[in-house]
């Protein structure tokens, strides 16, 4: 089996981009700051293996595998917390371009070639199975395109890693489900520790509107919903948390919230999931705390796209939280 030649992260390698400081500046509604360490994982006992969105600005079809300053920076801001709780892989991929099909300053650019990311997928996935995995419980970690290329390897391929499967986080993807909820078997997860599970969902803070980004299901499937912060249903509290560098609308680059490392703040936000039919969504929505005076994420790609960009990061302290539980019981299991 061929090693897979290009790794965006790669534990122990010297450019492994989510191997990165994840100190923590948290910012309650009263405005006081404090700067909290968060450690990475010595030696974990699962895996988490992530799918980048779309994000390559390169002027052509498909992106080469160089890793440019929108991959560095994704990794940085979705991925790199997770390593706090699993050892993180994520390799580069032939993306199809942000500018693929579209005429830009007079110059046409072909459409990219959605094959050529599967193939990409599915041969590091190869690689890190044969080299690195060693048996090891892995999580798939996906956003976007990340979510709609790891879809169609569990479609395919499950079958053949279901015993290392530990769960799958698939976020902007509006992945479809049947009746009992459940992808190609797959069960949402509905309690903290389950493993073998799925969590799903895209982020608005209104209802979408028909014909936008929010896709709806077709036959007798609907798109699922899985509120991390509240596994078995219901509103709850989530835990943002933003890598600085790269804010994704809450806040403009010269904001005093910006730093490299990252920034989280407690209570700003409750979640649902809403369902109508065929659809479903994260239903996000500021807290109103007098005195407040934090940023809230704002829709950067127009008001068809909902929350989209923010998708991991609204949630992602609550996300690390479920991989971690995941872990324990996975540990447990496997003694």
């Amino acid at each position: 089996m061929p090693h897979w030649k290009a790794w965006l992260c790669m534990p122990g390698a010297p450019d492994d981009w989510c191997a990165v400081n994840l100190t923590t500046t948290v910012i309650p509604a009263s405005g006081s700051v404090t700067n909290a360490p968060v450690s990475v994982a010595a030696n974990p006992p699962i895996d988490c293996f992530y799918l980048y969105p779309t994000v390559s600005e390169e002027m052509q079809p498909n992106s080469d595998l160089v890793v440019m300053p929108e991959e560095r920076e994704t990794a940085i801001t979705q991925a790199a917390y997770f390593s706090h709780v699993c050892r993180v892989y994520a390799p580069m991929y032939h993306q199809v371009t942000a500018y693929a099909g579209e005429s830009v300053m007079g110059v046409s650019i072909p459409q990219g070639n959605y094959a050529e990311e599967y193939d990409d997928i599915r041969a590091a996935w190869a690689d890190y199975v044969a080299h690195y995995n060693d048996g090891r419980g892995v999580v798939l970690i996906g956003h976007s395109e990340g979510s709609f290329l790891f879809e169609k390897l569990i479609d395919k391929e499950f079958a053949s890693f279901k015993k290392v499967f530990v769960g799958a986080i698939l976020l902007g993807g509006d992945v479809n489900v049947d009746s009992q909820n459940r992808f190609d078997g797959i069960p949402p997860c509905t309690s903290i520790g389950q493993t073998g599970c799925m969590v799903a969902y895209s982020s608005w803070d209104h209802t979408p509107p028909a014909g936008t980004w929010q896709m709806e299901a077709s036959g007798g499937d609907h798109v699922l919903c899985v509120n991390p912060a509240a596994l078995g249903g219901g509103s709850a509290v989530i835990d943002t948390i933003f890598a600085g560098i790269n804010p994704q609308g809450i806040v403009p680059d010269t904001s005093k919230y910006v730093a490299y490392h990252y920034v989280e703040f407690p209570d700003r936000y409750t979640a649902k999931c809403v369902r109508q039919g065929q659809r479903a969504w994260l239903l996000v929505t500021p807290t109103h705390v007098k005195g407040d005076t934090r940023p809230v994420v704002k829709e950067v790609l127009g008001p068809g796209r909902g929350l989209h960009p923010a998708d991991v990061n609204l949630t992602l302290g609550n996300l690390v939280s479920i991989v971690a539980a995941q872990s324990k019981s996975w540990l447990r299991q496997h003694r």
